[in-house]
């Protein structure tokens, strides 16, 4: 919870630090003449993440495949929110004892930051629907849970802010597992992503 709070702050802060900055850049002809609104398509951007994964050892195979989209609606040209939705397959195999099929699904609510070119912090909240295999050791069984998708990190953009295309990596902390000391899966995770209008 600490650390939630600590990147939770260290988000507001650079947000509170990047609108002056904003402001800033208009040029004084700017200031003369009316403004109108941009279009929503002028303010919305369009990225997501594919995902491929396979791995072995002695006992146990997998293979899984997960694709994320996302849009972002721009509040003010650094600042974006907006929904990802994620789906995953993955197949796992237990040799000698049976295959699952498993599913994962997660949607999150996400808000960026631009803080210099490219350079971006990126929170996101939400819930995320996975199954598993649980075992007692004799029997292998597929269960689900439902937990919190609480992510806070950094990220570059290639496309630096510009629009167009782009492609993005980034790396995220999951509060929720990071404060599980039952949990063995990692909280870290790295995201390499394409987008266009960022």
């Amino acid at each position: 919870m600490k650390k939630f709070l600590f990147f939770s702050l260290l988000f507001g802060i650079a947000l509170l630090l990047s609108l002056p900055v904003s402001a800033q850049n208009r040029r004084p002809s700017d200031r003369r003449t009316t403004t109108k609104e941009s279009p929503l398509k002028d303010r919305l951007w369009y990225g997501g993440f594919f995902g491929l994964g396979f791995g072995s050892d002695g006992f146990t195979s997998s293979f899984n495949i997960n694709v994320s989209p996302m849009v972002g609606y721009k509040i003010l040209p650094p600042l974006s929110v907006g929904p990802r939705v994620g789906l995953g397959y993955n197949y796992f195999r237990i040799r000698g004892v049976r295959n699952f099929n498993l599913f994962d699904f997660e949607i999150a609510a996400f808000a960026r930051l631009r803080v210099y070119r490219g350079l971006f912090l990126h929170g996101e909240i939400g819930s995320l629907t996975d199954q598993y295999v649980e075992t007692n050791g004799i029997d292998f069984n597929r269960r689900a849970r439902t937990r919190p998708a609480q992510y806070a990190g950094i990220g570059y953009n290639f496309s630096g802010g510009q629009g167009g295309f782009g492609q993005e990596i980034s790396i995220l902390y999951d509060f929720y597992i990071g404060s599980d000391i039952n949990s063995f899966e990692n909280p870290w995770q790295y995201r390499f992503a394409f987008t266009y209008g960022f």
